[in-house]
């Protein structure tokens, strides 16, 4: 993974992250593109999927789930693997766009590659203690719209399911 993560820095600086593969591994969405912190999904041809954290001046951290996340998209056309700050999540193959809009209007895009998604929206600092990641949370009430095949929408409700 450290191999990984290393080549495709280098290749974002280059402009072609999203070709960077190695040992099996693939790049997927990201959070925060272009920037010396944020998030990473990659995937592996064996079914291994992870999350690479990037921390200026600190080492690349993963979270590496040995069988994959394992959650189902069959019904929403997408599932949420990690949040704070942003949303990383899989799509299914019949997914061509989803953005997240605020309680504002305000509408977030989705960065998605492969079968993964990145989406830039403010759900609050990420937790930095465990404390902090055990502690009640109340997202924000944020909307998801999924389109289909011929720009259609999928399904629109919540972002985040309690």
């Amino acid at each position: 993974m450290t191999a990984f993560t290393e080549l495709y820095r280098a290749a974002e600086s280059a402009g072609t992250a999203k070709t960077v593969s190695h040992a099996g591994w693939h790049a997927g969405a990201r959070l925060g593109p272009d920037t010396a912190s944020g998030r990473l999904l990659a995937f592996n041809e064996s079914g291994v999927e992870a999350e690479c954290i990037f921390r200026e001046g600190d080492r690349t951290l993963f979270n590496i789930m040995s069988t994959g996340y394992g959650n189902d998209t069959t019904e929403r056309g997408f599932a949420v693997w990690s949040s704070r700050p942003g949303v990383l999540g899989a799509i299914d193959a019949g997914v061509t766009r989803l953005e997240v809009a605020d309680a504002d209007g305000v509408v977030y895009p989705a960065d998605i590659v492969a079968h993964t998604f990145a989406v830039d929206v403010d759900l609050g600092p990420a937790p930095r203690t465990v404390d902090e990641v055990f502690a009640p949370w109340d997202p924000p009430e944020l909307t998801v719209r999924v389109y289909g095949e011929g720009d259609t929408v999928r399904y629109e409700g919540p972002l985040l399911i309690s």
